[in-house]
Order: C-alpha cells, then structure tokens, then sequence
C-alpha cells in the first residue's frame, strides 16, 4: 500500500514537474518511480501468493497485473523521453502513457476497496451465546 502511494505520488510530481517546465526534474521522478514499482509489484505478488480466499486472490492479481503493467507504462516514458540533458518536454507518447498509469493507480485504488468490502461480508459475525460459554459464530447457533 505504501509503495502505491509513493509511486502515485512520485508519478504526480514528475507531472507536476514536466508541465511546470522542470523538465529534467521530471526525468528523474521517472526513474525514481522505477524501483518502487518493482518492490509495489513483488509485494503484490507475495501478498497474493499468501491469499486464502479466492476473491481476495483474484484482486490481488489484478492488483499485480496492473502494477507490472504500470512499469512497464514507466518504462516506456522513461525511454521516450530525450533525457535529463535536453531540457526537452515529455513526447506525447510519454504523456498519454503517463496518464494511463495515473488511471492504473485510480483502479487499483478501487479494486483495493473491493477487497476490503468482499473481507468484511466474508467475516464471519460472532456472538457470545451466555457470559462464560464459548465463543460462538451465527453458523453454530442456528441464525
């Protein structure tokens, strides 16, 4: 989740930067959001890897495919770009691409919300049936 959210917020500054005219501090946002990429996606797959229910499997894995997706967006804008050097702005390319990861973010974002959703319906409500008597869930009692 942390790592998201520095991606995120490295991505809006390096397009904060590139429409500001800081063009090479743009450049090096872009590569300073590689590695957290990298480590966002490895945790997203051993978080998967660690999932039981598999509705949560099947967000985490969107959640993965969308964080290798949005390297490999980074990527891209980081190779179209004319470098640190040439006090050049962004192609259009390395803009379209740089909005499609911030779109990548937002709906990462809300599969996250999804899984948060699915794990509280899936919990199971627990209800003491007398003080002193074991814990018990709905499915035990009858309701």
């Amino acid at each position: 989740m942390l790592a998201r959210a520095s991606a995120f917020g490295l991505l809006a500054a390096a397009a904060l930067a590139d429409s500001s005219g800081a063009h090479s501090g743009a450049f090096y946002f872009l590569l300073a959001v590689v590695p957290v990429l990298v480590v966002g996606g490895l945790m997203a797959v051993g978080d998967l890897v660690e999932a039981r229910e598999i509705e949560s499997k099947i967000v985490l894995a969107a959640q993965a495919f969308l964080s290798l997706l949005t390297l490999a967006l980074v990527l891209v804008i980081v190779g179209s770009s004319a470098g640190p050097l040439l006090e050049v702005s962004l192609p259009l390319l390395g803009v379209s691409a740089l909005g499609v990861c911030l779109g990548l973010f937002a709906v990462q974002v809300l599969l996250g919300m999804v899984a948060r959703v699915l794990a509280a319906v899936r919990r199971p409500v627990g209800l003491y049936v007398r003080a002193g008597e074991k814990f018990a869930t709905a499915e035990h009692t009858g309701l």
